[in-house]
């Protein structure tokens, strides 16, 4: 989802992810196989773009079979609400950002790009996207005000980062990432179940994980975990560090408030044990141990909600747990809508960017349970809320919404400074040298990655 070293649950899973997701990430975009049939693109390079008297605009989109129908369904509303417009849909359901890739280089690329966040800086940077901003503030379907505004500014671009400038794509959806747990187990051990309105502190949590840690059947080996492993950046935001300065110069992991997060989470695993270490995770994945009932907790976004609500046991949400308590204790992944810079139909392609991240498109795409609604005035909706089904607090996804942060991977156009990173965490993650020194050693070799990758930030 680039999204974790070793301990990211990746954010492929909705992407959606969102995530939200992604990032790194959820996520994450990565999809290929078919390109579709029919109708060619309005794009340039794509041929003609008119069918049977209607424009004919085309999208792309990877997801699994039931996520494509409900995004099918979408299409087939938009096509009744604008009977001018035919819209040619183009499945790419594995290796989606390779694909991209080339269809972007080669003008070949689809009206309207689904992009996930980790990939928007990169292909926003290479002039993917159309300046959708003035369209975006004439729009009489779009309340700027109620959507997410953690969705909205990752879509933004300056010349030189994300998160402020223009508009160069809007928000399909918003991820946020909760604490998922199994009921029977903190049933079975007599343990309270996490608050779902008030996220739990460290020293709170690590109590509750010790609980639930345990070895069932007296062999000296774990068979039951407190929590899966941690999604690290959150936990760093919570303790007030930083991973980038704010101008996106400096590498910041080594300064004491974000090393003691980093200590935190290392010490979870090989002081505490109550997070499987990479041996224990070789024959099960997190995800996998959680679904076995081997874990008591595990991290992860609202598109996990379909897959969860098939398992056997009773699970709940509750909050990401957190420095001080407070809700910034975990990112959000999204995917978005852009508009491709080289379409000949603009106005039609907005058309329909606009139709899916509005009200009519999202109250479509948020009955299958994958995402919650861009619109800050839908969460108490029963379309979003869908009572009677899990999890049975769904507002903690909300409320971890107005709160959590785009990941890493959203923040600059050229990411080799993040692949480095993952690349030493791995050493962290499974050594013991002092978290404090170590990003303190590797600090020089990230910010040249930095520099180099993206030379706009120290014009």
């Amino acid at each position: 989802m680039r999204f974790k070293g070793l301990f990211l649950l990746m954010l492929a899973v909705c992407l959606l992810m969102t995530a939200c997701g992604g990032g790194g990430s959820g996520n994450a975009g990565e999809g290929g196989g078919n390109a579709g049939t029919g109708g060619s693109s309005g794009a340039e390079g794509g041929g003609g773009g008119s069918s049977g008297g209607k424009i004919e605009i085309s999208i792309s989109s990877w997801g699994a079979p039931d996520e494509r129908a409900v995004f099918e369904a979408v299409l087939k509303e938009f096509e009744k609400a604008n009977p001018d417009i035919k819209v040619r849909f183009i499945h790419i359901p594995n290796d989606y950002t390779t694909k991209m890739n080339t269809m972007i280089a080669g003008g070949t690329a689809p009206d309207v790009i689904f992009t996930s966040d980790g990939d928007f800086p990169r292909w926003v940077k290479q002039g993917a996207f159309l300046d959708i901003t003035d369209r975006v503030m004439a729009s009489t379907k779009l309340d700027l005000d109620d959507m997410w505004e953690q969705g909205l500014n990752r879509y933004r671009y300056d010349g030189k980062k994300t998160g402020t400038g223009a508009f160069y794509a809007l928000p399909k959806d918003i991820g946020p990432t909760v604490m998922y747990y199994n009921k029977e187990i903190f049933d079975r051990l007599g343990v309270p179940y996490p608050s779902p309105d008030k996220p739990m502190t460290w020293d709170e949590a690590l109590d509750m994980w010790k609980k639930l840690t345990v070895d069932e059947n007296g062999d000296g080996k774990i068979d039951i975990y407190g929590a899966g492993p941690i999604w690290w950046e959150g936990f760093v935001w919570s303790n007030g560090g930083k991973i980038l300065s704010d101008d996106r110069k400096t590498f910041m992991l080594n300064e004491p408030e974000a090393a003691e997060a980093m200590q935190f989470i290392h010490d979870l695993t090989h002081v505490h044990k109550v997070v499987p270490d990479s041996r224990a995770l070789q024959s099960m994945n997190d995800g996998q141990m959680f679904e076995a009932g081997r874990l008591a907790t595990i991290t992860g976004g609202r598109w996990m909600v379909p897959t969860y609500r098939k398992l056997k046991f009773d699970w709940d949400v509750a909050p990401i747990p957190s420095a001080d308590g407070g809700w910034l204790s975990g990112w959000s992944g999204s995917v978005g809508l852009g508009v491709n810079a080289k379409t000949k139909y603009p106005d039609e392609a907005f058309r329909l960017v606009e139709f899916i991240t509005g009200i009519e498109g999202q109250t479509k795409m948020t009955e299958l349970g994958f995402q919650i609604p861009n619109f800050k005035s839908m969460a108490d909706d029963e379309v979003y809320t869908q009572p009677g089904q899990k999890p049975a607090h769904p507002e903690v996804f909300i409320k971890a919404g107005e709160a959590q942060q785009p990941g890493p991977w959203t923040y600059l156009s050229n990411g080799k400074w993040l692949d480095t990173l993952n690349q030493y965490l791995g050493e962290f993650w499974n050594g013991n040298e002092p978290a404090a020194e170590f990003f303190t050693r590797i600090k020089p070799e990230i910010e040249k990655a930095l520099r180099e990758g993206n030379p706009e930030l120290f014009e």
